[in-house]
C-alpha cells in the first residue's frame, strides 16, 4: 500500500464532503476504507460502473480540492 501525507488530507476532504467510509482514521496509509470513501465521492460526482472504483482520477481528483501538503 502507498503512504502519504497526501492521503491523509485526500480522506478530510472525503470526510468534508460527506462520503468517509471510514472506522478509523483517514490516515497517511491507503487501504479499503479509503478506496470505499472514494468511490462514494465519485458516485457523488455522477459517475457510475466501473468509473466509480474508487480509483483516484484527475477529474474527480481536481473536484475534490485536496489542498497541498
Amino acid at each position: 500500500g502507498r503512504k502519504s501525507p497526501v492521503i491523509t488530507a485526500m480522506g478530510k476532504r472525503l470526510v468534508a464532503e460527506g462520503c468517509g467510509r471510514y472506522e478509523v482514521g483517514p490516515g497517511p496509509s491507503w487501504g479499503e476504507a479509503d478506496r470505499k470513501s472514494y468511490a462514494a465521492w465519485q458516485r457523488k460526482l455522477g459517475y457510475a460502473g466501473s468509473d466509480a472504483d474508487g480509483v483516484p482520477g484527475k477529474k474527480s481528483w481536481d473536484k475534490l480540492k485536496v489542498p497541498n501538503v
